[in-house]
């Protein structure tokens, strides 16, 4: 649908302009200016998810007692108890009330930035919710059941190298070191008005056309060109995750902002 894309693109000129405002109103201070760029952050998700939705920043707890590092943007789903403390933020967040998990790293250009983005991913992934939210778990393999029971991690970012394959080999290169298991891995990285790499973990997951792709092609990393509708792109993948709560009904966004094809290829 034209017109919502067109939204989104004024959107993504509006985010654009709030995070280079930043390092004025942060006054130079660098906790300052990630605050104004977490709450711009903030507040796109919020216009796209609001109430019952809550959203909200902070370390993730399951009920298994591990905790994750402190994340930037977390869409609470509308199951998530109220642990809003008296200066209104919550005082607890927990993985079976939690639908997406999102870091803000504005600068994935800068490897050291990308990495610390990598490691706070990896201890959500450590994370697991008490039960899948598949409705029929004997339509699914276990690994996809498993994979629902963790908590879907996405990475925002406004820059990376100029030659996106630069940033997509440094994060290959640093899982490899690392020995890190798909699983943990990152979902999606978002780079505004370039595209998104997302990481198909199964080939259950790929959404698009499988005409031209073996079984095995359509899982791994592809990097999708979504251009000037890269924050379409970015709706249209957390409407696809496996959220925190079963869905009766269908979600709707991705038909929205699907309207065009999207040159992707794998990577």
């Amino acid at each position: 649908m034209e017109e919502f894309l067109e939204v989104l693109r004024f959107n993504a000129k509006e985010l654009k302009i709030q995070f280079e405002k930043s390092s004025i109103e942060g006054k130079s201070t660098s906790q300052e200016v990630s605050d104004f760029r977490e709450q711009a952050v903030q507040q796109f998700v919020r216009r796209y998810y609001p109430f019952p939705y809550q959203i909200s920043k902070g370390g993730i707890y399951d009920s298994y007692g591990t905790r994750s590092d402190s994340i930037d943007c977390l869409i609470l789903n509308p199951n998530h108890p109220h642990t809003v403390n008296h200066a209104g933020k919550h005082s607890l967040i927990i993985a079976d009330g939690l639908d997406v998990a999102i870091e803000v790293k504005p600068d994935v250009a800068n490897r050291q930035e990308l990495y610390r983005g990598l490691v706070q991913g990896i201890s959500v992934k450590k994370l697991r919710r008490r039960n899948s939210p598949l409705l029929v778990k004997s339509n699914h393999p276990e690994y996809i059941q498993e994979l629902s029971r963790q908590i879907p991690f996405f990475i925002f970012s406004m820059k990376s190298k100029n030659n996106i394959n630069d940033t997509i080999q440094e994060i290959k290169a640093y899982y490899e070191e690392h020995k890190v298991p798909i699983v943990d891995q990152i979902d999606a990285l978002i780079i505004n008005d370039k595209g998104i790499l997302v990481n198909f973990k199964y080939q259950e997951l790929y959404p698009f056309n499988t005409t031209r792709l073996t079984t095995e092609e359509q899982a791994g990393w592809f990097f999708e060109e979504w251009g000037a509708d890269t924050l379409g792109g970015f709706l249209f993948h957390l409407d696809r995750v496996f959220g925190a709560s079963s869905q009766i009904n269908d979600t709707f966004l991705k038909y929205y902002v699907l309207s065009k094809k999207i040159p992707t290829r794998s990577v």
